[in-house]
């Protein structure tokens, strides 16, 4: 019983050891970048964006914008989107500016969204959820987004 007892407790240990570990390895490093942070990727509508950026303390960790689950995208009307983002400071509080230009394949400007600033404590996670409304052609026709995420202070 006690040399069971002694594996139970050896296996917590490793297991205490190694997992954390494991989970920050997958996340990996920020990069740090000047302030604001501008970048063109491509993208499409209803998938996640996961820039690893810190910007002035700000970590930009994910940026989303999607349509309503089962809505379909009717290139005629005006399509209601939420633009997601999560954040954690390191620093001193802030405000984050976040503005999303919608591309065509090409990069030509189809329409833009610009979000609301979002204010982020020190050592505190922000998760933003954003409501706008765009034109349904547009959310069709981007294949690329050029974004762009100022902190003020």
């Amino acid at each position: 019983m006690r040399d069971l007892s002694r594996i139970v407790a050896a296996v917590a240990m490793v297991v205490a050891i190694c997992l954390p570990g494991t989970v920050s390895a997958q996340d990996g490093p920020f990069r740090e970048v000047g302030n604001p942070f501008q970048d063109e990727v491509d993208f499409t509508i209803n998938s996640d964006l996961t820039p690893r950026v810190e910007v002035d303390g700000v970590r930009w960790m994910r940026l989303s914008v999607r349509t309503k689950e089962g809505r379909d995208i009717v290139a005629d009307r005006l399509t209601p989107v939420f633009v997601d983002l999560d954040l954690f400071n390191t620093a001193e509080s802030a405000k984050v500016l976040v503005i999303v230009l919608f591309e065509d394949e090409n990069g030509n400007p189809l329409d833009r969204i610009e979000c609301d600033e979002v204010s982020v404590g020190r050592e505190r996670l922000r998760e933003s959820v954003q409501k706008h409304k765009i034109n349904g052609a547009v959310l069709l026709a981007t294949r690329k987004i050029y974004v762009l995420f100022e902190v003020l202070r």
